[in-house]
Formats: structure tokens, C-alpha cells, sequence
């Protein structure tokens, strides 16, 4: 179970995660693309994140 703690950091890291992809994405010129940060995990010591993406269209993605 997540301490309030974690989830209070891992709320703040989910936010700055999606602002620097979004920024990232708009930046290199990049349409019809949806990134979305959908979860973010944050071990008790606070030394590690898991953070889950959601990327739309999911072909954009595939190379050919």
C-alpha cells in the first residue's frame, strides 16, 4: 500500500513527466500524436518510479 507520501510524489512526478513529453513532442514538430502519462509508481525509498505511458495512434510508433 502507498504512503500518502508516495502517492503525493508520484502525483507530482506524473504531472512534470507529461509536461516535458508534451513540450518534447511539440517542440520536434510531431501532429497527431497523443501521449498520455496514465500511472506512476514510486518505491518506498523514493529512489525509483515506474511510470506508465499511453501513446495514440499506436501504429505512429511502428518502423518500418
Amino acid at each position: 500500500m502507498e504512503s500518502p507520501r508516495q502517492k503525493k510524489i508520484a502525483a507530482l512526478l506524473q504531472q512534470e513527466i507529461a509536461q516535458l513529453l508534451q513540450g518534447a513532442i511539440r517542440k520536434e514538430g510531431v501532429s497527431n500524436l497523443l501521449v498520455s502519462v496514465t500511472k506512476v509508481n514510486v518505491t518506498v525509498d523514493l529512489s525509483i518510479a515506474k511510470v506508465y505511458l499511453s501513446l495514440f495512434p499506436p501504429k505512429r510508433l511502428q518502423r518500418g
